[in-house]
């Protein structure tokens, strides 16, 4: 027998050491992977069997002052199917018609198996879910999705919010950390082929809803300044307009419009200086007044309404004579402001311009706000103090006027302006509320009362007359400034504006109306004015708002009473609505809107010879039915809110002038 061979011994041992390398290494890798990696594998494994999903979190709600929703969070659910993976198809496709409303035909695509994956269109009510959900094939993904119960009301305020959450402008977007919340996490489980398992999903962390905000607006007030300054643009052809409403003790804003030709809703009123006008005049006056360079009784000569300084040339819309200085501001003379500003020194008249709050950001909390312009006094012309005088080389946001004559409201004190009263949890624990904040003592209170009683016969006298709501007294004043457009100050292009406030007694409401650029009548007098009067009637015809209407009447009355017989007679002929209460709980209506020409008494009843048809007012929303009732001389009786169902006496019976119409009205807005 022959023994193997030296090579032959040396292939053997060649290959026991391969095998016990091999094995080595598969020891050592096996080691590897069982012992010092075994972690992260077991997690690579899981993960392929697991889905982890982010569960958003609810936004808070926005509300209005007396707690009604302007914008909430709500869950929807979108809904995918895996055609493939269905048992039974023709059953599914019948579900999904009964459930979700699907045609036939939608229904027949959705289960086709010629399609891998198909997400269905829309989103759905929360409550499709228990009906779907276990499905094989029914893929069921919660969203969370940000709606608006009153539409598009105060929208410019209140911002948008993505199809992904993303706070996009406004409040939204000021308050995001607010109301944004925490997002929760969630784990599915997956089958072999990474299919998600039906009814597999555990939440482990739950999501944090977002903190609520409790505005300053009045969803009520907001609704009719809205349709005031839509109306308003439409009848003028404006290209654009802006309205406020504000508290004068509070600095709180109760509603706010800005419209623009562009369909993109943005708050206007803080983001675009004007120059203002003659609505600055009442400010050079209170500084004339607190500095005691001048009195109401001074007389300007007003140059028969043309007047020439230093090569330029000023004009008034008519000639006027000897004014005095109350009588330049209740007719807006140009010229006689022109001349009395130069009684005080140029770092005076800016340094009030300045405490009034121009040329300085109000501070109130969005997103932007610009500060307007007001040069420093080493940067004037020999122009300059004139122009300031009657409201150009100056702009000033509409925000910023509306606060400047809350502070000639509420006895000489700028207030810091307010949109948000309350934080408040999601249980509804407050966080945070806002109190009022004086930034500071422009003028002394008699100052204040001076200048206010004179706005009173800019509306009563002057040259706001379109603005007079007979016994219930207004304060404002009118402008009408030319617009630069173009590069120069282009002709026929005018701002027309009407601010104030009411009623002058107590004042609960300052206001301002910009109109850019009307087509026709362009003077504040006629295009701003009536504006303000619609909508402070309208506010008085409203079922709920801001307003304390007891007060508002209780001065109404005291006021007529210590008037005289031809005031009496002169306040009635305004033919605006008077209210008559006589409980003594707080007015929240019915109520009557009594229209009288004649002395205004408390209404006792009774009706004229004069009889007339009941107008149709079915179908129209409450204050638009009280506006078209008034104008035919019927008193209004008011039961509910919204829009109107039906009257008594009914649409087209007659009734006599001056008898009380029921309304009666419900759903809708009002």
């Amino acid at each position: 027998m022959r023994r193997p061979g030296r090579g032959q011994a040396w292939r053997r041992r060649a290959l026991l050491m391969g095998l016990v390398v091999g094995s080595l290494v598969v020891l050592v890798r096996g080691f590897q992977l069982q012992v010092i990696e075994g972690g992260r594998w077991a997690a690579r494994a899981l993960g392929q069997h697991q889905e982890k999903m982010v569960l958003p979190a609810p936004r808070g709600t926005i509300y209005d002052r007396n707690g009604i929703p302007l914008a909430v969070s709500r869950e929807v659910v979108r809904v995918s199917v895996a055609p493939r993976e269905l048992r039974d198809r023709a059953a599914v496709a019948q579900r999904l018609r009964e459930v979700l409303g699907l045609s036939a035909a939608a229904a027949a695509r959705a289960t086709d198996p010629a399609r891998r994956w198909v997400v269905l269109p829309g989103r759905h009510d929360a409550s499709v879910r228990p009906r779907l959900e276990g499905e094989p094939g029914i893929y069921l993904e919660r969203v969370v999705e940000r709606s608006y119960p009153h539409g598009d009301v105060a929208l410019e305020l209140i911002g948008r919010v993505s199809a992904d959450g993303q706070a996009l402008g406004g409040l939204e977007l000021e308050f995001d950390s607010l109301l944004s919340g925490r997002p929760g996490a969630a784990v599915a489980r997956r089958d072999a082929r990474g299919r998600s398992i039906p009814g597999s999903r555990v939440t482990v962390v739950d999501p944090v809803a977002g903190r609520d905000l409790v505005l300053t607006l009045d969803v009520h007030l907001q609704e009719i300044a809205e349709g005031a300054l839509r109306h308003a643009i439409e009848e003028t052809d404006a290209a654009g307009g802006d309205l406020v409403l504000a508290d004068p003790q509070t600095g709180e804003i109760l509603a706010a419009v800005s419209r623009r030709g562009s369909a993109v809703r943005s708050w206007r009123a803080v983001t675009e200086p004007y120059e203002p006008g003659s609505t600055l005049k009442p400010f050079l006056v209170s500084a004339l007044l607190a500095e005691g360079r001048a009195e109401l009784s001074d007389s300007i000569f007003a140059e028969e309404g043309r007047y020439v300084r230093g090569g330029r040339t000023i004009e008034d819309s008519h000639p006027y004579g000897w004014l005095t200085l109350r009588d330049a501001l209740r007719l807006s003379s140009n010229i006689a402001m022109a001349k009395v500003a130069h009684r005080l020194e140029p770092e005076e008249q800016y340094a009030y311009l300045r405490d009034f709050g121009f040329g300085t950001p109000t501070g109130i909390t969005y997103p932007s706000e610009a500060a307007g312009v007001l040069r420093r006094p080493d940067q004037w012309s020999g122009y300059s103090q004139s122009s300031l005088a009657i409201g150009y080389e100056i702009g000033v946001t509409p925000l910023q006027m509306v606060m400047a004559y809350g502070a000639l409201a509420n006895g000489g004190v700028l207030m810091e302006p307010h949109l948000v009263r309350e934080v408040r949890s999601r249980g509804g624990r407050t966080l945070f509320r806002s109190e009022p904040q004086p930034v500071r003592r422009v003028v002394p209170a008699e100052v204040a009362r001076a200048v206010s009683a004179v706005l009173v016969d800019v509306v009563e006298a002057g040259t706001g007359q379109a603005a007079d709501l007979g016994v219930f007294r207004v304060a404002g004043k009118t402008g009408t400034a030319r617009r630069y457009h173009a590069g120069r100050y282009g002709e026929g292009w005018y701002t027309a504006s009407f601010a104030g406030f009411f009623p002058a007694a107590d004042p609960q409401l300052t206001f301002l109306v910009k109109l850019d650029h009307p087509k026709g009548t362009y003077y504040g007098g006629t295009a701003a004015a009536p504006v303000t009067r619609a909508t402070l009637a309208a506010a008085l015809a409203a079922r709920s708002t801001a307003l304390d209407r007891r007060a508002v009447v209780a001065a109404a009355a005291e006021s007529t009473a210590a008037a005289g017989p031809d005031e009496r007679a002169r306040r009635a002929r305004a033919v605006l609505p008077h209210i008559e209460t006589g409980a003594t709980a707080p007015v929240a209506g019915p109520f009557i809107f009594a229209m009288d020409a004649r002395p205004v008494e408390p209404f006792a009843g009774g009706a004229s010879d004069d009889r007339r048809a009941v107008p149709d007012v079915r179908g129209l929303a409450l204050r638009d039915a009280v506006r078209r009732l008034h104008r035919q001389g019927f008193q209004v009786r008011v039961e509910g809110s919204g829009t109107v169902r039906s009257t008594a006496p009914a649409a087209g019976r007659s009734a006599a002038r001056g008898s009380v119409v029921r309304v009666r009205a419900g759903g809708g807005a009002s």
